[in-house]
């Protein structure tokens, strides 16, 4: 039995938790019961006011808050487990209000609210924000809707159950994202690294088992539901963006085909580049796509891909006489607009361009420079059509002017994924190049793409056939060998390493018979094992076949020597 936890159950938070009539209720209070009673962890539960809970829980003790948005600022304060929830919090105005299209706008824009001891209160001081200060969310409601502040931010689920009852709502609207609000248990350090451990595996296996995604339902229905990994991408025609149906474009499909092919079936959430970026660079379990590999960011990530490649341009409006001729003459012009955190802006950064103005949303870039805030701007061949079209303009308006660099850009997994996982991903889009699906899907959006590169190139890392001699490794190399067992007769092999600190197993695939998968029952397949070398020293990996239910006795033995240096 895990130790017993104090969960710290905010009020006044519906639908994650509120109380009523005495009761405590919501989705993260029949989470904390269910994980309790389905796994035998010890907890018990209590109301108490967030900005109290919060203080309490960096006291320490056995505690935990089940309602906490992840931040960098909390990351090394607390322990964390979830994700639980993930929904966009939006600055909300009346809809009389100025339009709001970035922060500098929510600057000019008048009183901005925010709720005490709200990580969102933080994001808000953050950016430059000056913010009167509300007990509640009720509070930061009910002034928001008699023009006592102007702006106000809201989580996007909390919002809708504010307002339900509450007809004046439909005045107001929300305007830009501030955030992905990625809400976890977050439990105090003291407790210790099992508990946290077996609440985890908990959460994960009603994840996986579906029993997570009916208590999702019920409390906010239709709503995506977080799985064991977060997917995320960003509005970036023709490669992902919000279609009408949900996220789209080639690389979306791509994603959702190594899912499938995996038996994952992971929702895919669509948030500014900047949002995503910061998740990913501080959480485990996330897939951020696409993203261009460069040399700051390639020892920060793993990497699945390339799934396709694109090249930087710096743009000019087409009514304009600066056309500069290399990048000195780029770097002296007044002003070149930027996507905040994209590559091409972190490209100028390090090619010397000190003269840039970044902006969250890819379509106000467009807008600075087609009205006369910005001199250039830079964008992709791949994407600048249809950015161009969404901002309201044509490409006749612009003069692409100077070529800065090609990149392959590749579906990102974060520090802490699973490398086993990321692994067979990446096995199975090698797998989508080789049988054509890959290219079928990209030629869908982009017909005339060159497509060679992009199938000869691969992240897969080489792998080293085993031989029955003794094999020699480097660290982080990879060592498969590939026997046929028939599992329908009891015929299968076991594996075990001698000293799996030295090589661990990446993992097993299992393959089809010569005539096909639906001939597997009574035919003979090939099973393919790939090892990883971790560090070095010398083990053995011995591979058995038996019949597990004739004898223990295995009926053929056999040994390969590794050493790895």
């Amino acid at each position: 039995m895990a130790r017993g936890v104090t969960f710290l159950v905010n009020p006044s938070y519906s639908p994650f938790s509120y109380e009523e009539n005495g009761e405590l209720k919501g989705l993260a209070v029949e989470l904390v019961k269910l994980l309790s009673s389905e796994f035998g962890l010890e907890a018990e539960m209590t109301s108490m006011p967030f900005e109290e809970a919060y203080a309490k829980l960096q006291d320490g003790g056995e505690y935990a808050l089940p309602t906490l948005v992840f931040t960098p600022q909390r990351k090394s304060q607390f322990n964390w487990v979830g994700p639980i929830a993930i929904t966009p919090t939006y600055l909300y105005a009346r809809d009389t209000s100025p339009d709001i299209r970035s922060i500098d706008d929510a600057k000019k824009a008048g009183k901005v609210g925010a709720v005490r001891g709200y990580y969102s209160q933080q994001l808000l001081a953050e950016q430059g924000l000056d913010t009167v200060i509300f007990d509640d969310e009720a509070a930061l409601l009910k002034s928001l809707l008699e023009g006592d502040i102007d702006l106000a931010p809201f989580n996007f689920d909390v919002y809708t159950r504010l307002t339900e009852k509450i007809p004046e709502s439909s005045k107001l609207r929300a305007t830009i994202v501030l955030d992905l609000d990625m809400t976890y248990i977050g439990f105090s350090k003291d407790v210790p690294t099992d508990t946290l451990r077996r609440w985890q595996e908990g959460l994960d296996g009603l994840k996986s088992s579906g029993d997570f995604a009916g208590l999702y339902e019920k409390w906010l229905p239709g709503r995506p539901v977080p799985g064991v990994y977060t997917l995320l991408t960003e509005e970036y025609p023709p490669v992902t963006y919000m279609g009408d149906g949900g996220p789209a474009g080639f690389v979306t499909e791509i994603v959702r085909e190594l899912m499938e092919r995996n038996g994952m079936k992971e929702e895919i959430f669509l948030v500014p580049w900047a949002i995503g970026y910061e998740l990913a660079s501080n959480l485990p379990n996330v897939l951020l796509f696409s993203m261009d590999q460069t040399e700051l960011r390639k020892p920060l990530f793993q990497w699945i891909g390339p799934v396709g490649r694109n090249t930087a341009y710096l743009y000019g409006r087409a009514d304009s006489a600066i056309a500069p001729a290399d990048l000195d003459e780029a770097r002296k012009v007044g002003t070149i607009a930027t996507t905040k955190d994209w590559w091409t802006e972190q490209l100028l950064r390090d090619l010397g361009f000190t003269n840039l103005k970044s902006f969250l949303d890819p379509l106000d870039t467009v807008r600075q420079l087609m009205n006369g805030e910005a001199d250039l701007a830079i964008f992709t061949d791949l994407t600048v059509s249809e950015l161009v079209q969404n901002a309201g303009y044509q490409m006749k308006d612009l003069n692409r002017l100077l070529e800065i660099q090609t990149n392959y850009f590749y579906v990102a997994a974060s520090s802490g994924t699973d490398p086993e996982m990321v692994l067979i991903l990446q096995k199975t889009l090698d797998s989508m190049k080789r049988d054509g699906s890959f290219e079928e899907i990209l030629r869908k959006y982009v017909p005339n793409v060159l497509i060679t590169p992009l199938l000869l190139q691969s992240s897969t890392p080489a792998t080293v056939r085993l031989q029955s001699v003794v094999n020699s490794l480097q660290i982080g190399e990879l060592a498969s060998l590939t026997l046929e067992e028939n599992g329908s007769t009891g015929y299968i092999w076991d594996v075990r390493v001698s000293n799996p600190n030295v090589l661990s197993l990446a993992f097993v695939k299992h393959g089809v018979s010569d005539a096909g998968e639906e001939s597997l029952t009574g035919a003979s397949y090939e099973v393919e094992w790939t090892f990883r070398a971790e560090r070095p020293g010398e083990c053995v990996i011995v591979f058995s076949l038996r019949r597990p239910w004739e004898s223990v006795h295995p009926v053929k033995t056999f040994a390969i020597n590794v050493k790895v240096e």
